[in-house]
């Protein structure tokens, strides 16, 4: 018994040592694990660093991302301005940059050096966006209509007092240019603000959308082809609000050509005078009713001179043969527009600026006033926001300098040098975004003044062309 007593001794211990052994290697192997992951991070760390640069250019600019602890910075929040100067860091978002620094930058005390660690950390997201927004700015100035007839008869004849323009707004709409410029909705809607922009003060204007209710479904049907709405009240061209009518058209649903005509007939039953139609459609007849019936009771229910002129935008041949008939039962003409550049030479017509047109002609074409103001004032939000960037990306970056200086483990010296650089950098990137809003502004003045010198040329043009026809 006693034997067997000292055989089961001498086995526990000696499995005791070795699970006492087993657990100091396992520590060592920990241990070097932990200082493997440790130096590998650092690598990492150190390979990110390496690929940063201080330089403060247009092209490092658009390479900058987000710092490791500031990917989730909202756009609302970093862009958001204040008369007060910036708040304090949250405690535990600061302590996180600062440990972060700490950790991972023991190495150095290098100011260019600790300058990337805090691009690395703490950049803002949104450098590249703002630079690239305003880098890539361009006023888009609506180019002007200027029509210049090839014949000019009698002036009486040349101009509606009332100009009703009717704008498909079905599905098909939705579809791209034939010629590549875009979607045929968007060509429509230029050529048609355009030319009310054109017609100016001497004509009074009316937009009439169809096709812009319901959807193209069998359930949107009905809703579609009784969604007739004049979007801009008949009236002297006012360009903003008329720009307004023209966005809040959406292309959804059917073709109400009938309905559209029969909308207009009401719209103008107390108008005295000639009233015209303009009519941008790019297809039949879908909500089951006759267009050339309703052209011709347009024309035929009314004592005064009334006409349907009707612009078939890239239709098939079934349209075209449907389209030229109702403007031909409308007493009109018909007009066939492949692309954005006939679009607009057909819906021109053969019209000829009255005096009053061509006084207001400067105003009416050429961007002035609020145009202007409006594209400089897109501007200047875009150079606000990046300004706002810069200035709260410096805060964070100040912030951490001065925790860092405070605990002891940055030294004064190597502090202010830092400090040195973060306004370097702070009026070097305030410097290039101030240069690029002042030129884009100088842009938009620039474009402004070629488009007013094209409008004028061609005021001289049609004044020479009134004296021809009076002559």
């Amino acid at each position: 018994m006693r034997k067997y007593m000292m055989i089961f001794l001498l086995t526990f211990i000696t499995i005791g040592c070795s699970d006492e052994e087993t657990k100091q290697t396992d520590d060592v192997v920990d241990t070097n694990k932990e200082e493997e992951n440790a130096a590998q991070q650092d690598n990492e760390i150190d390979s990110r660093l390496s690929e940063i640069s201080i330089k403060i250019d247009e092209g490092v600019i658009k390479q900058l991302a987000a710092g490791e602890l500031t990917g989730n910075l909202s756009f609302e929040k970093e862009t958001e301005r204040t008369e007060w100067g910036m708040e304090e860091l949250d405690p535990a978002f600061l302590n996180d940059l600062v440990e972060a620094m700490q950790s991972n930058l023991t190495d150095t005390d290098e100011p260019e050096t600790l300058l990337k660690g805090l691009i690395y950390y703490a950049g803002s997201p949104y450098h590249s966006e703002l630079l690239s927004e305003l880098e890539g700015y361009q006023p888009n100035f609506q180019e002007p209509l200027l029509p210049r007839p090839d014949k000019v008869e009698e002036e009486e004849n040349k101009a509606s007092e009332y100009a009703y323009l009717l704008l498909d707004a079905s599905s098909s709409m939705l579809m791209e240019a034939e010629d590549g410029s875009g979607q045929r909705m968007a060509t429509a809607k230029d050529a048609v603000e355009s030319f009310a922009k054109t017609i100016g003060e001497s004509t009074e204007v009316s937009l009439v959308a169809f096709g812009h209710k319901g959807d193209d479904s069998d359930a949107g049907k009905e809703k579609s082809c009784s969604g007739i709405e004049e979007v801009s009240p008949l009236g002297n061209y006012e360009g903003e609000k008329f720009h307004e009518a023209v966005s809040s058209i959406d292309a959804k649903g059917w073709t109400p050509l009938a309905a559209g005509i029969d909308k207009i007939m009401q719209l103008s039953a107390e108008q005295e005078g000639n009233v015209t139609v303009y009519i941008v459609s790019d297809g039949v007849e879908t909500c089951d009713s006759n267009p050339i019936e309703a052209a011709e009771s347009f024309v035929n229910n009314s004592n005064e001179d009334r006409t349907v002129n009707i612009i078939g935008f890239q239709v098939d041949q079934e349209a075209e043969e449907q389209l030229i008939a109702v403007a031909e039962a409308g007493n009109g003409e018909y007009f066939a527009a492949n692309n954005g550049e006939e679009l607009e030479s057909a819906i021109e017509y053969e019209w000829l600026p009255s005096l009053i047109d061509l006084a207001y002609a400067p105003v009416n074409l050429a961007p002035v006033g609020w145009e202007i103001l409006h594209k400089k004032e897109d501007i200047s939000d875009i150079s606000s926001n990046w300004k706002a960037v810069i200035s709260r990306e410096d805060h964070r970056f100040r912030s951490v300098v001065d925790s860092l200086e405070d605990e002891g483990w940055l030294a004064e010296d190597k502090a202010s040098q830092l400090k040195d650089l973060l306004e370097e950098r702070k009026q070097g990137l305030d410097d290039i975004n101030s240069t690029l809003r002042d030129e884009k502004k100088a842009m938009v003045d620039k474009e402004a003044n070629e488009i007013k010198a094209e409008v004028e040329a061609w005021m001289e043009e049609m004044r020479q062309l009134r004296e021809q026809a009076s002559s």
